[in-house]
Protein backbone atom coordinates (compact mmCIF):
# COMPACT_ATOMS: atom_id res chain seq x y z
CA UNK A 1 0.00 0.00 0.00
CA UNK A 2 1.63 3.71 -1.30
CA UNK A 3 2.65 5.54 2.00
CA UNK A 4 0.50 9.00 2.67
CA UNK A 5 2.89 11.51 1.09
CA UNK A 6 1.35 14.38 2.52
CA UNK A 7 2.91 13.41 5.50
CA UNK A 8 5.84 12.37 4.29
CA UNK A 9 5.98 15.89 2.68
CA UNK A 10 5.12 17.52 6.13
CA UNK A 11 8.25 15.94 7.56
CA UNK A 12 10.46 17.67 4.62
CA UNK A 13 8.55 20.79 5.23
CA UNK A 14 9.21 21.16 8.98
CA UNK A 15 13.22 20.29 8.23
CA UNK A 16 13.26 22.89 5.92
CA UNK A 17 11.82 25.45 8.38
CA UNK A 18 14.09 24.20 11.07
CA UNK A 19 17.26 24.85 9.34
CA UNK A 20 15.57 28.20 8.01
CA UNK A 21 14.66 29.52 11.29
CA UNK A 22 17.95 28.15 13.09
CA UNK A 23 20.20 30.46 10.24
CA UNK A 24 17.80 33.25 10.77
CA UNK A 25 18.48 33.47 14.60
CA UNK A 26 22.10 33.31 14.00
CA UNK A 27 20.70 36.34 11.89
CA UNK A 28 21.71 35.06 8.34
CA UNK A 29 17.94 35.63 6.68
CA UNK A 30 17.64 33.31 3.74
CA UNK A 31 14.70 34.06 1.96
CA UNK A 32 12.18 32.24 0.38
CA UNK A 33 14.21 28.64 -0.45
CA UNK A 34 13.04 26.82 -3.99
CA UNK A 35 14.65 24.20 -6.34
CA UNK A 36 14.06 22.24 -9.54
CA UNK A 37 14.75 18.54 -7.91
CA UNK A 38 16.45 15.89 -9.84
CA UNK A 39 17.09 12.39 -8.42
CA UNK A 40 19.73 9.75 -10.17
CA UNK A 41 19.09 6.31 -9.69
CA UNK A 42 22.26 3.80 -10.00
CA UNK A 43 20.61 0.71 -11.90
CA UNK A 44 24.44 -1.42 -11.97
CA UNK A 45 24.63 -4.60 -11.42
CA UNK A 46 25.58 -4.04 -7.78
CA UNK A 47 22.25 -2.62 -6.67
CA UNK A 48 20.30 -5.99 -7.64
CA UNK A 49 19.35 -6.01 -3.90
CA UNK A 50 18.28 -3.03 -3.43
CA UNK A 51 15.67 -2.90 -6.42
CA UNK A 52 14.94 -7.00 -5.99
CA UNK A 53 14.89 -6.93 -1.85
CA UNK A 54 11.50 -7.87 0.51
CA UNK A 55 11.04 -3.88 0.18
CA UNK A 56 12.31 -1.98 -2.58
CA UNK A 57 15.02 0.67 -1.42
CA UNK A 58 15.21 2.29 -4.43
CA UNK A 59 11.32 3.33 -4.46
CA UNK A 60 11.71 3.80 -0.93
CA UNK A 61 14.52 6.95 -1.56
CA UNK A 62 12.41 8.14 -4.81
CA UNK A 63 9.36 8.43 -2.78
CA UNK A 64 11.25 10.37 -0.01
CA UNK A 65 12.75 12.65 -3.16
CA UNK A 66 9.04 13.16 -3.61
CA UNK A 67 8.05 14.05 -0.10
CA UNK A 68 10.51 16.55 -0.74
CA UNK A 69 9.29 17.67 -3.86
CA UNK A 70 5.92 18.20 -2.23
CA UNK A 71 6.49 19.91 0.54
CA UNK A 72 6.82 23.34 -1.41
CA UNK A 73 10.23 23.00 -2.32
CA UNK A 74 9.54 22.90 -5.55
CA UNK A 75 6.97 24.78 -7.10
CA UNK A 76 5.71 22.03 -9.37
CA UNK A 77 5.57 19.23 -7.06
CA UNK A 78 7.73 16.67 -9.59
CA UNK A 79 10.72 14.94 -9.52
CA UNK A 80 12.74 14.05 -12.83
CA UNK A 81 14.10 10.75 -12.33
CA UNK A 82 17.29 9.26 -14.30
CA UNK A 83 18.11 6.19 -14.15
CA UNK A 84 22.23 4.93 -15.33
CA UNK A 85 24.91 2.33 -15.25
CA UNK A 86 27.28 2.45 -17.63
CA UNK A 87 25.10 4.67 -19.89
CA UNK A 88 22.51 7.68 -19.17
CA UNK A 89 18.94 6.52 -19.65
CA UNK A 90 16.15 9.10 -20.42
CA UNK A 91 14.38 10.79 -17.42
CA UNK A 92 10.73 10.25 -15.77
CA UNK A 93 8.34 12.63 -14.44
CA UNK A 94 7.37 11.35 -11.12
CA UNK A 95 4.75 13.08 -9.01
CA UNK A 96 1.87 12.26 -6.39
CA UNK A 97 -0.66 10.65 -8.77
CA UNK A 98 2.05 8.24 -10.46
CA UNK A 99 4.64 7.47 -7.75
CA UNK A 100 3.41 3.84 -6.55
CA UNK A 101 5.68 1.21 -8.79
CA UNK A 102 7.51 4.09 -10.40
CA UNK A 103 10.73 2.19 -10.20
CA UNK A 104 9.30 -1.21 -11.35
CA UNK A 105 7.65 0.58 -14.30
CA UNK A 106 10.61 1.48 -15.46
CA UNK A 107 12.22 -1.79 -15.11
CA UNK A 108 9.46 -3.48 -16.96
CA UNK A 109 8.19 -1.28 -19.84
CA UNK A 110 5.47 -2.39 -22.01
CA UNK A 111 5.86 -4.73 -24.43
CA UNK A 112 9.78 -4.43 -24.21
CA UNK A 113 12.62 -6.82 -22.54
CA UNK A 114 13.25 -6.39 -18.71
CA UNK A 115 15.90 -3.56 -18.16
CA UNK A 116 19.47 -5.20 -17.56
CA UNK A 117 21.81 -3.90 -14.79
CA UNK A 118 24.69 -2.76 -16.28
CA UNK A 119 28.09 -1.57 -14.75
CA UNK A 120 28.76 1.85 -13.23
CA UNK A 121 29.44 5.19 -14.79
CA UNK A 122 28.66 8.46 -13.59
CA UNK A 123 29.95 10.64 -16.15
CA UNK A 124 27.20 9.65 -18.97
CA UNK A 125 24.73 11.02 -16.47
CA UNK A 126 25.86 14.03 -15.10
CA UNK A 127 26.54 15.29 -18.77
CA UNK A 128 22.54 14.09 -19.20
CA UNK A 129 21.50 16.30 -16.30
CA UNK A 130 23.42 19.05 -17.63
CA UNK A 131 22.03 18.94 -20.87
CA UNK A 132 18.39 17.99 -20.16
CA UNK A 133 18.35 21.48 -17.12
CA UNK A 134 20.08 23.42 -20.29
CA UNK A 135 17.38 22.32 -22.77
CA UNK A 136 14.29 23.01 -20.39
CA UNK A 137 15.92 26.91 -19.70
CA UNK A 138 16.29 25.42 -15.58
CA UNK A 139 20.09 27.76 -15.82
CA UNK A 140 19.00 30.50 -17.22
CA UNK A 141 19.04 33.82 -15.20
CA UNK A 142 16.05 34.02 -12.46
CA UNK A 143 14.98 30.28 -12.28
CA UNK A 144 15.77 28.46 -9.25
CA UNK A 145 18.21 26.43 -8.53
CA UNK A 146 18.15 22.62 -9.03
CA UNK A 147 18.85 20.19 -7.11
CA UNK A 148 20.43 16.85 -7.75
CA UNK A 149 19.85 14.01 -5.14
CA UNK A 150 22.46 11.24 -6.58
CA UNK A 151 22.40 7.73 -5.35
CA UNK A 152 25.17 5.36 -5.75
CA UNK A 153 26.43 2.07 -4.18
CA UNK A 154 29.99 1.56 -5.49
CA UNK A 155 33.05 3.07 -7.48
CA UNK A 156 32.43 4.20 -11.19
CA UNK A 157 34.80 4.41 -14.39
CA UNK A 158 36.20 7.87 -15.28
CA UNK A 159 37.12 9.35 -12.12
CA UNK A 160 39.22 12.20 -13.68
CA UNK A 161 36.98 12.84 -16.32
CA UNK A 162 33.83 13.23 -13.75
CA UNK A 163 36.05 15.51 -11.32
CA UNK A 164 37.22 17.75 -14.17
CA UNK A 165 33.30 18.23 -15.13
CA UNK A 166 32.05 18.51 -11.50
CA UNK A 167 34.93 20.91 -11.46
CA UNK A 168 33.30 23.07 -14.29
CA UNK A 169 29.82 22.65 -13.37
CA UNK A 170 30.40 24.65 -10.12
CA UNK A 171 29.25 28.00 -12.02
CA UNK A 172 26.44 26.61 -12.86
CA UNK A 173 23.11 26.79 -10.59
CA UNK A 174 23.19 22.93 -9.51
CA UNK A 175 23.92 21.43 -6.08
CA UNK A 176 24.93 17.83 -6.46
CA UNK A 177 24.39 15.87 -3.29
CA UNK A 178 25.64 12.40 -3.33
CA UNK A 179 24.22 9.40 -1.46
CA UNK A 180 26.76 6.80 -0.79
CA UNK A 181 24.41 3.68 -0.15
CA UNK A 182 26.43 0.67 1.94
CA UNK A 183 30.21 1.41 1.11
CA UNK A 184 32.80 4.09 1.78
CA UNK A 185 32.83 6.28 -0.95
CA UNK A 186 36.36 7.23 -1.62
CA UNK A 187 35.74 9.03 -4.48
CA UNK A 188 32.85 11.11 -3.38
CA UNK A 189 34.68 11.93 -0.15
CA UNK A 190 37.37 13.12 -2.85
CA UNK A 191 34.45 15.05 -4.55
CA UNK A 192 32.82 16.40 -1.44
CA UNK A 193 36.00 18.14 -0.67
CA UNK A 194 38.28 18.81 -3.95
CA UNK A 195 39.52 22.24 -4.28
CA UNK A 196 39.47 24.18 -7.73
CA UNK A 197 35.87 25.52 -7.49
CA UNK A 198 33.84 28.43 -7.87
CA UNK A 199 31.87 27.54 -4.71
CA UNK A 200 31.79 23.92 -2.98
CA UNK A 201 28.87 22.22 -5.19
CA UNK A 202 29.30 18.72 -4.07
CA UNK A 203 27.71 17.33 -1.12
CA UNK A 204 27.64 13.55 0.56
CA UNK A 205 25.32 11.68 2.75
CA UNK A 206 26.54 8.26 3.53
CA UNK A 207 24.18 5.77 4.42
CA UNK A 208 24.73 2.56 5.32
CA UNK A 209 21.81 0.81 5.77
CA UNK A 210 18.87 2.67 3.64
CA UNK A 211 15.69 0.93 6.02
CA UNK A 212 16.97 2.06 9.12
CA UNK A 213 16.93 5.73 7.80
CA UNK A 214 14.29 7.89 9.35
CA UNK A 215 12.49 10.46 7.33
CA UNK A 216 13.59 13.25 9.46
CA UNK A 217 17.09 12.03 9.26
CA UNK A 218 16.86 12.09 5.31
CA UNK A 219 15.51 15.15 5.14
CA UNK A 220 17.81 16.75 7.30
CA UNK A 221 20.93 15.91 5.41
CA UNK A 222 19.52 16.08 2.31
CA UNK A 223 18.40 19.73 2.91
CA UNK A 224 21.57 20.67 4.92
CA UNK A 225 24.54 21.89 3.12
CA UNK A 226 22.34 22.67 0.00
CA UNK A 227 20.75 25.40 2.61
CA UNK A 228 22.71 26.17 4.79
CA UNK A 229 26.01 26.45 2.75
CA UNK A 230 25.93 26.32 -1.16
CA UNK A 231 22.78 28.73 -1.49
CA UNK A 232 24.93 31.65 0.09
CA UNK A 233 28.30 31.16 -1.56
CA UNK A 234 25.94 30.49 -5.18
CA UNK A 235 24.24 33.98 -3.88
CA UNK A 236 27.57 35.61 -2.81
CA UNK A 237 29.45 34.47 -6.30
CA UNK A 238 26.87 35.59 -8.67
CA UNK A 239 26.07 32.15 -9.51
CA UNK A 240 22.47 32.82 -8.14
CA UNK A 241 20.30 35.88 -7.85
CA UNK A 242 20.69 37.13 -4.43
Amino acid sequence: MPIDMTKRADVAKASLIKVLTEEDAKGIDLGEISANNNLINDYSISMEDRYDGAVNEVQELGERALGLSLSGLDNDGKVQIFFFDDKAYDPIEVHAKNYPGYVDRWRNPRFKPKRRFGGTDYLPVIDKIIDFCTSKGMLAAGQPPVLVIFMTDGATANEREITQRLVSAASLPIFWQFLGLGYTPRFLRKLDTMGGRAVDNVGLFEIPAVLSLTDEEFYDKIIDEFVRKWIPAARTARILAR
